[in-house]
């Protein structure tokens, strides 16, 4: 699987519920530039870019990345696959919208259960579309409505016209991090602003809304353990950390050492939590160990602009 494929996929990790009236009806998903035509009874969902049906424990979740399609379609491999806890059923090469695509059927195991999945990737060369549509094993019925709402996808390849559309905070960039990229439900801030092949000293921000996460009885072992899962960070130490409020909201600060996964070299991780009814923000930021002292201010500077937003 090619490297910038893997770090795509790693950063992908809130919209008002708003029941669906019928199948038949096309929905663009809020935040994004896809279309399509949820299953009835499902609802635009609250955590995520797409749609979910509660009762069913079913869900269609929605992600654009910034990677060649081709690319995307020939890593998701049996093995590959394996490697994310999935065995793959069945592949089928497609057209959606009169361009290629593919169409993954595979089982994961989960500590409720088995869940099937339905994927589709489409998109062109310099990005991709992914709808995963998820199902408990045991409703067939369920994920045959998922796999036809799946193929009535269409995707426009403008630019987003608001970047924050659907997600439940604001923050704004400072001087240093500018706003880079959205995918699904997290930012990326960088001091170029782009994204691709970052400076080897350039510092990276990304903020968003956990998935599925219940609630938060002890901050600090809770941010300790969330930093230790940091990608791309190895070796999480030496954490400094403290009690916050932002906007409002008790929230919970650290920062530590850390190593890159990749050159070996020393890094400086910044970490805030923000506990709410639904799970927590993230916001994390990081930097090469010799320029924490001229960045972490920075970091802490668009950390404070952050506010929570109510999704219309």
């Amino acid at each position: 699987m090619p490297n910038r494929v893997k770090r795509t996929l790693a950063l992908a990790g809130v919209v008002a519920a708003v029941t669906v009236p019928s199948f038949a009806q096309s929905v663009r998903v809020p935040g994004t530039n896809v279309t399509l035509s949820p299953p009835a009874g499902f609802a635009v969902a609250r955590q995520y870019p797409g749609f979910e049906h509660a009762e069913a424990q079913a869900s269609i979740v929605v992600t654009e990345l910034p990677v060649a399609a081709t690319d995307m379609m020939r890593s998701m491999t049996a093995p590959a696959l394996s490697t994310k806890g999935m065995s793959l059923i069945a592949a089928r090469d497609i057209v959606i919208a009169e361009k290629p695509a593919r169409l993954l059927h595979v089982r994961q195991t989960s500590p409720g259960g088995s869940v099937l999945k339905w994927i589709l990737i489409a998109g062109h060369g310099k990005a991709t579309m992914m709808i995963v549509g998820t199902f408990p094993e045991a409703s067939p019925e369920v994920g045959e409505t998922i796999r036809k709402s799946v193929l009535t996808a269409s995707w426009s390849t403008a630019a987003p016209a608001d970047s924050f559309e659907g997600l439940p905070f604001r923050l704004t960039p400072t001087a240093s991090l500018k706003l880079a990229r959205r995918v699904s439900n997290t930012l990326m801030f960088t001091e170029s602003g782009t994204t691709g092949s970052p400076g080897s000293t350039e510092a990276l921000y990304i903020a968003g809304h956990s998935v599925g996460q219940g609630r938060i009885t002890d901050a600090r072992t809770f941010a300790e353990s969330r930093a230790k899962q940091t990608d791309r960070l190895t070796g999480v130490t030496g954490f400094t950390s403290r009690p916050i409020s932002i906007d409002g909201a008790a929230a919970y600060e650290l920062e530590a050492d850390a190593i890159d996964s990749r050159s070996g070299r020393p890094m400086r991780l910044y970490q805030v939590i923000i506990p709410d009814e639904t799970g927590y923000f993230i916001l994390q930021g990081i930097s090469r160990a010799d320029r924490a002292s001229e960045i972490v201010p920075e970091f802490r500077r668009l950390t404070a602009s952050f506010r929570r937003a109510t999704v219309p």
